[in-house]
């Protein structure tokens, strides 16, 4: 079942009816599905607040303008290289949470197969998983998959809003840097859906919903610039620092005025 309706997608994501569709519980070894059972991501209850609290200290650590800056720095070099701007934010992110260089690869393999509905090479991801566990400093335990967890959303879905982002550049000349991340958030966001599971009978909308139906939400609809963070019982407590991360990332793309306009620190109401 598919909810395209913003002001239902609201709804769905505000009621505790509706719960994230839980994954198998895995204790050893640390591979993919062992990191899909420690995050917050996909737990409810008092295991999500637990480990959501985890990922919340990590990012109440991270200063969206120091982010922006060191993404920007990042970018800059990468743009003189001829490289992709994809890894820049991972790498920014890792740097920011003390982790080692180099992780941007395993990152990547973890995050394509990080959704338990999607395809994807389960063996890659776990030797993915088991090697992120050794640079966060070995230990298997729900801080190491906080930290990985974070990595692992920051990957597509931030490398996704520049991606995006520099496509839809050279259309606005004229527009900032927050302009054209908002316009992405509204009209293409990188997350464009989410899902939930029905614990109970519900009724969203003029619709009624059996009891453990999956519903997919449109992150897309209305052109609502909230949904792709998410809203309700768990938004995602990390937008000031993906919007950092990808800000810092086009500014090394941007014409000089543009980024004297966009900057952190000619503009740091913006950050």
């Amino acid at each position: 079942m598919e909810i395209s309706d913003p002001d239902e997608v609201h709804a769905v994501l505000a009621d505790p009816a509706f719960i994230v569709p839980p994954v198998p519980r895995v204790e050893s070894p640390a591979g993919i599905a062992w990191l899909r059972a420690h995050v917050g991501r996909f737990s409810s209850g008092p295991e999500h607040e637990r480990r959501r609290a985890l990922a919340l200290a990590e990012i109440e650590r991270l200063e969206p303008e120091d982010l922006r800056r060191d993404a920007r720095r990042r970018a800059t070099a990468a743009v003189r290289a001829g490289r992709s701007l994809r890894e820049v934010p991972v790498e920014t992110l890792a740097a920011a949470m003390g982790l080692p260089a180099g992780l941007a690869a395993d990152v990547e393999t973890a995050a394509r197969a990080y959704q338990p509905h999607v395809e994807a090479d389960a063996a890659a991801a776990d030797r993915a998983v088991a090697r992120l566990v050794e640079a966060s400093g070995g230990i298997a335990d729900e801080p190491t998959a906080a930290r990985i967890g974070l990595l692992v959303q920051a990957c597509d879905a931030t490398a996704g809003l520049v991606e995006r982002a520099l496509r839809a550049m050279p259309e606005q000349p004229g527009a900032t840097v927050e302009d054209i991340l908002g316009g992405v958030l509204r009209q293409d966001p990188p997350v464009r859906a989410t899902r939930r599971l029905a614990t109970t009978a519900a009724r969203v909308g003029s619709v009624d919903v059996a009891p453990a139906t999956i519903v997919t939400l449109d992150l897309t609809a209305g052109g609502d610039d909230r949904l792709p963070f998410g809203s309700g019982l768990r938004p995602c407590p990390g937008r000031e620092q993906a919007l950092a991360l990808a800000a810092g990332c086009l500014e090394a793309s941007a014409p000089p005025a543009r980024q004297r306009a966009s900057s952190p620190d000619s503009a740091r109401s913006n950050s």
